[in-house]
C-alpha cells in the first residue's frame, strides 16, 4: 500500500471526518432514520466478545417466620446466555484512473479546495453510511426474527447464524393465517401481563400495519371509540392511520406501534438489490424502546496502522482509511468495524407470528365420516386422545365433540411452547383416516 495520491488534501479532510459526516448526514435529514442507533446503546468489548442475557423472572412473596428461625431458600430464576465474537462489517471504494485524472484536472485548472475536498470525501462517507446500513438490516432482522446472519469474511456464501433465543413460551401464532384479530393481538399481551410485564410499543411492518386497518375489528374499534353507533349492516370506512392508534391507545393501556418500513440496498458482485429486512410476518411487543446494545470492538488495524495508510475513527467504532496502489493506479477508501447489534432482556420481548397458523385439512376430515380422527400438522391423530392430552396441557376442558375447526383454531392459540408439548404428546395417537 502507498499514501494517497492527495494526500495534501485527505491530511486536512481525515482529522475532520467525523463532522464532515454528521453534517452531510444532517442534510439527509427524514432520510437518515436509524432505529439501531436509538434503540440500542453503544457499548464497548474490550475482548471483542458480545454476550446477550435474558433472566425468567418470576417474584415470589416471601414468608413469615417466627423469630429466631432461619429463612427458607426460593429457587433461582433461570438465566438464559447468548455470546459469541464480534463479526467484522466492512466495504471499500476505489477511485479508478479515469476518476483520478477528473480530480487531477481539476487541481490543474485551480478547482477552490471545497469542491475537490467533495469528491474525496464521498467515498469515506459512503463507507461510513454502508456501515450504518448494514447495521440497520442486522438489527431489524434480529429484532423481528430473533435470528441474524451476518457473512462470514472467510468463506464466500457462508454466513454465520446468531440466535438471540428468543423465548417459546412468548411466542404466538395467529388463529387464521395471514390475518391478524384484536384477540390475537390481547392473547400476546396477556401472556406478558402474567409475566408481570407491561407493554408499551409493538413493532409491525408498515405494509402489514396498514392490512390490519382494514380488519373489520379495526373498523370497529374506531368506531366505537368514536362513539359511532353500527350494526351488523353498517359499513364502516377504514380507519385513518391517526384514528385507529388513537382507538387502540385508548384500548389498551396505551399502547403505540412503531410502523416500520425500511429498505436497505445490497450490492454482490456489482449488482444492486433492494430488500427489507424488517419480517413482515411478525408483530413484536416491546416493554420498552432500549432493547439491546450495538457491542463494538477494537479492530487489529487500530493498534497496528499499515504505513502509508490515512485513517480516521468516526462514531467511536469506524475505521476510515485512504491509501493507494499502482498497476493499475487507484486510490482505495475503505470503512471496517467489528460491530453487532444485540438483543437483550428477551424474556421481555414477545412475537406473533401471522404466518403460523394450522388449517382444518378437508380432503382427509372429509375421509374421516366418524370423526374420530383430527387431522392437524400434516398428521391425523386419534381425536378423544389428542383433546385429553390439549386438556391436559392448557388446563381447559374441552369436550371430544369439539368440532375440528374449533380445535384447530384452539391449538393455534397456544403458544410455541405449548404447542411443542403437544405434538410430542398426542406423538404415540397418530393414526391414519379411518383407523382408531
Amino acid at each position: 500500500m502507498k499514501e494517497s495520491l492527495f494526500i495534501e488534501y485527505i491530511r486536512k479532510i481525515f482529522p475532520k471526518l467525523q463532522t464532515i459526516i454528521e453534517r452531510i448526514n444532517g442534510k439527509r435529514g427524514n432520510q437518515l432514520t436509524y432505529l439501531h442507533k436509538t434503540m440500542l446503546r453503544k457499548e464497548y468489548s474490550a475482548d471483542q466478545k458480545w454476550e446477550s442475557a435474558s433472566v425468567n423472572t418470576t417474584y415470589v412473596a416471601a414468608d413469615m417466620v417466627a423469630m429466631d428461625s432461619p429463612l427458607p431458600p426460593k429457587m433461582r430464576d433461570s438465566i438464559a446466555h447468548a455470546n459469541g465474537t464480534l463479526p467484522k462489517v466492512g466495504m471499500k471504494k476505489i477511485l479508478r484512473e479515469t476518476q483520478i485524472n477528473t480530480i487531477n484536472i481539476m487541481k490543474a485548472q485551480g478547482a477552490a479546495f471545497t469542491n475537490i475536498a467533495n469528491k474525496l470525501t464521498n467515498d469515506a462517507v459512503a463507507c461510513s453510511v454502508g456501515i450504518d446500513e448494514k447495521n440497520e438490516a442486522n438489527f431489524l432482522t434480529a429484532l423481528s426474527d430473533g435470528v441474524v446472519i451476518v457473512e462470514d469474511e472467510n468463506n464466500t456464501g457462508t454466513g454465520l447464524r446468531i440466535n438471540f433465543n428468543y423465548l417459546p413460551q412468548n411466542s404466538f401464532g395467529v388463529e387464521t393465517a395471514g390475518t391478524i384479530s384484536s384477540d390475537d393481538i390481547k392473547r400476546v399481551i396477556a401472556k406478558a401481563d402474567a409475566d408481570g410485564n407491561s407493554i408499551t410499543t409493538i413493532a409491525i411492518s408498515l405494509s402489514t400495519y396498514n392490512k390490519m386497518r382494514q380488519e373489520q375489528w379495526a373498523k370497529e374499534l374506531v368506531a366505537n371509540y368514536r362513539g359511532q353507533t353500527f350494526d351488523s349492516n353498517t359499513k364502516l370506512p377504514v380507519p385513518t392511520a391517526t384514528l385507529f392508534d388513537e382507538a387502540f391507545a385508548d384500548d389498551n393501556n396505551g399502547i403505540s406501534f412503531l410502523k416500520i418500513d425500511r429498505t436497505v440496498i445490497s450490492e454482490k458482485n456489482g449488482k444492486r438489490i433492494p430488500y427489507k429486512p424488517w419480517n413482515a410476518n411478525k408483530l413484536i411487543f416491546l416493554t420498552t424502546q432500549e432493547v439491546g446494545a450495538l457491542v463494538w470492538g477494537t479492530l487489529a488495524e487500530v493498534t497496528n496502522p499499515v504505513a502509508g495508510v490515512i485513517y480516521s475513527t468516526v462514531d467511536e467504532y469506524k475505521l476510515i482509511s485512504k491509501y493507494s496502489k499502482n498497476d493499475p493506479l487507484q486510490e482505495f477508501t475503505s470503512g471496517q468495524a467489528l460491530v453487532l447489534p444485540v438483543i437483550e432482556n428477551v424474556d421481555q420481548i414477545y412475537s406473533l407470528d401471522i404466518s403460523e397458523a394450522q388449517t382444518i385439512d378437508t380432503t382427509e376430515e372429509g375421509k374421516d365420516s366418524t370423526d374420530k380422527n383430527i387431522t392437524i400438522w400434516g398428521q391425523a391423530y386419534i381425536k378423544a386422545n389428542f383433546v385429553a392430552e390439549f386438556n391436559k396441557i392448557t388446563g381447559k376442558n374441552l369436550s371430544t365433540t369439539i368440532p375440528d375447526d374449533k380445535l384447530i383454531a384452539a391449538v393455534n392459540k397456544l403458544n410455541d411452547a405449548d404447542e411443542a408439548k403437544l405434538k410430542k404428546a398426542v406423538e404415540s395417537y397418530k393414526t391414519t383416516n379411518g383407523d382408531s
